[in-house]
């Protein structure tokens, strides 16, 4: 196999495993999976959500911000559309931009629509490709009073 058609592969691969690392941090936070999410972190991570100041910097961190998110958040349900992935595999790094849609249940119930925009750094020094840094940057987080209810017999089943 020539170098540029290896260099290829290994691009194409590396760009579906960060997808599926993009795919796990939501299924992660959703789900309440807690290995699912702690495995796509490096342990030096850094998880900004909108705040620099209030950013979780390593994976311990990360850890406690999401338990305290699962307290305050009755459900959560993201989708990361539009992913743009940059990819360096001679140094094992990429870095991606990626839309946010997601709506939640605060613990007051009330239902929030909220959209944004993720910054991500990615590592695949343990051989796994793992965030080294997520940053998210909010364009709006507004509740949704009509026609979304939290009442059960509201919800269409599939």
């Amino acid at each position: 196999m020539s170098k540029s058609l290896e260099t290829r592969l290994l691009k194409l691969e590396a760009r579906e495993e960060i997808k599926e690392v993009m795919a796990n941090y939501c299924h992660g936070i959703d789900k309440e999976d807690e290995p699912l999410f702690t495995d796509v972190w490096e342990e030096d991570a850094v998880w900004e959500l909108g705040d620099p100041s209030s950013a979780a910097k390593n994976k311990q961190e990360i850890l406690e911000k999401i338990q305290m998110n699962w307290k305050n958040m009755f459900e959560n349900h993201h989708h990361t559309l539009n992913p743009v992935i940059e990819i360096d595999i001679g140094n094992g790094t990429a870095t991606a931009v990626a839309d946010l849609k997601a709506t939640a249940t605060n613990a007051k119930g009330v239902p929030l629509l909220i959209t944004a925009t993720y910054y991500d750094s990615f590592s695949n020094r343990t051989g796994k490709w793992r965030f080294t840094e997520r940053k998210l940057r909010i364009h709006y987080m507004t509740p949704v009073l009509e026609p979304w209810s939290n009442k059960p017999e509201s919800r269409i089943k599939g």
